[in-house]
């Protein structure tokens, strides 16, 4: 006889299995028993903070944005509020690498364009012809992030704005990105306002739009002791006993009623339910036997390899004044990497007194190659990038490698329509589910939000899906998923 209790597996320690696990520990008592497996010796992803030398050095993201509510809600239950670190209000400027010197990114707004050198005179004028370029009216297609930009408000818009915007925050190629899934905000914009431009200009003279908190500084907020203290106040609250690392999976396949997990080394686990919190590749090698034409569709995501090089100097070895959180670097003007953040400059606690921390992002979908060089060579690679760029000259005091091998999705032209497939696909087997940076978005509150509702539709699935403490979690179920793009 079978037992009450239903088995369930999550495979990934990341912060989406992660997060899982944490949910149905905390509304499936007594439903459920969870294990969650992860390959690595470390739990956490890309998510992981080293302390050394008296500097805190984020090998994946450095920060969260609290306007989407899933990662400060997770905060809030862990008790991590009070260690949340706000970007220092000088440095919420970005620049941009262009003609061969460090410009100022404007911000939004008509004015600052209209004064700003990075946008030439031809080039403004042609960003001024969105006002009067009707908006495009079928919705249905799916449009290039290069194709709507360069239609709207022109090459020189595209080539230094959105290009280097896209890169820092996918790594990715505008030309292939998918609008409605990297940014549908501008989508609703163009059908909304017809125009960019004008969007801007009505918005700025109402009301601003409400936000996710209401706490008074920048929504992008980190914390104290780094991301890694959000990965440990979540393992601390699990079951000892429930999660394991250096745990390989060789494949899961089907039995009469249930799902067989192969761990290398160790006997088959059984489960009634598993959770794919891995790479959509991933995922794929492991259901490839028993779901082939889902394997095949996961594998349509490409990811893309990344790799980010931290450097410590002395302040008096870096020339001139570090005004801004970094820059970012435009494909066009041909540099070997993607940005640099000025980290030190960014957060408070990053790096000793009179001592300043970077961390330069090379790689991405338009040169893996150059992510998957040796650490000496990453190391010289950034090195002679700031030279060139910021000139300095000096040895660094610290280096610190991370390279992401196939850790980046890229969310390409015709990926909603590649998950409303996924949905189809796997809603026909019983008991499995995805989350993960690989399927409604990338960011840390993204990937909360997936775990959230991995957790939510096993739950529904499990017991009645109007059962009150489901209902209080206000989280959506099964195929009821929203972008957050």
């Amino acid at each position: 006889m079978r037992e009450s209790t239903k088995k369930v597996v999550i495979i990934g320690g990341g912060i989406a299995g992660l997060t899982a696990a944490y949910r149905l520990q905390q509304w499936g008592r007594g439903i459920l028993e969870y294990r969650l497996l992860e390959s690595l010796p470390r739990f956490g992803g890309k998510i992981t903070s080293t302390c050394q030398d008296g500097f805190l050095v984020e090998g994946g993201p450095d920060s969260f944005s609290v306007q989407k509510a899933a990662a400060l809600e997770l905060c809030r239950s862990l008790g991590l509020e009070d260690q949340f670190l706000q970007v220092k209000a000088p440095s919420r400027k970005a620049l941009i690498w262009s003609d061969g010197k460090l410009q100022p990114m404007p911000p939004a707004g008509i004015a600052p364009f209209l004064k700003s050198s990075l946008i030439t005179w031809p080039g403004k004028l042609r960003m001024g012809m969105d006002l009067f370029i009707p908006p495009r009216r079928d919705n249905a297609v799916d449009e290039s992030l290069a194709a709507f930009m360069r239609r709207r408000l022109g090459c020189e818009a595209l080539h230094k704005i959105a290009d280097p915007l896209m890169a820092g925050i996918h790594a990715g190629d505008p030309e292939k990105l998918s609008l409605n899934s990297t940014f549908p905000r501008f989508q609703e914009l163009e059908r909304k306002y017809g125009s960019l431009l004008r969007a801007i200009w009505e918005q700025r003279g109402g009301k601003r739009p409400e936000v996710v908190t209401k706490m008074p500084f920048s929504p992008l907020v980190t914390l104290k002791g780094g991301l890694q203290q959000l990965i440990d106040a979540l393992v601390s609250k699990l079951d000892p006993g429930a999660v394991s690392l250096n745990r390989r999976i060789l494949t899961v396949r089907p039995t009469v009623d249930d799902y067989e997990v192969f761990v290398q080394g160790e006997p088959a686990i059984r489960a009634d339910a598993i959770i794919f919190a891995t790479p959509a590749y991933v995922t794929a090698r492991l259901i490839e036997s028993m779901a082939p034409r889902l394997a095949s569709k996961l594998r349509e995501i490409r990811y893309v390899s990344t790799a980010t090089v931290s450097l410590g100097f002395r302040r008096s070895d870096v020339p001139g004044l570090l005004d801004g959180s970094g820059y970012l670097v435009p494909h066009n003007q041909q540099r070997r990497i993607l940005g640099c953040t000025w980290c030190s400059n960014k957060f408070d606690g990053r790096a000793p007194d009179d001592y300043i921390l970077m961390r330069v992002f090379i790689g991405g979908a338009r040169a893996e190659h150059l992510a998957e060089q040796a650490d000496a060579a990453l190391i010289e690679l950034a090195r002679q990038e700031l030279l060139t760029t910021m000139g300095i000259e000096a040895s660094p005091v610290l280096e610190k490698v991370y390279r992401w091998q196939k850790a980046n999705p890229q969310y390409e032209v015709g990926h909603r329509a590649r998950i409303a497939e996924i949905d189809q696909l796997i809603s026909q087997y019983s008991g499995l589910y995805l989350a993960g940076a690989g399927y409604r978005g990338i960011g840390i509150p993204d990937c909360i939000q997936s775990g959230n509702q991995a957790a939510q539709a096993l739950l529904q699935d499990t017991i009645d899906p109007n059962a009150a403490e489901l209902s209080d979690s206000g989280l959506s179920s099964r195929n009821h998923y929203e972008y957050h793009g």
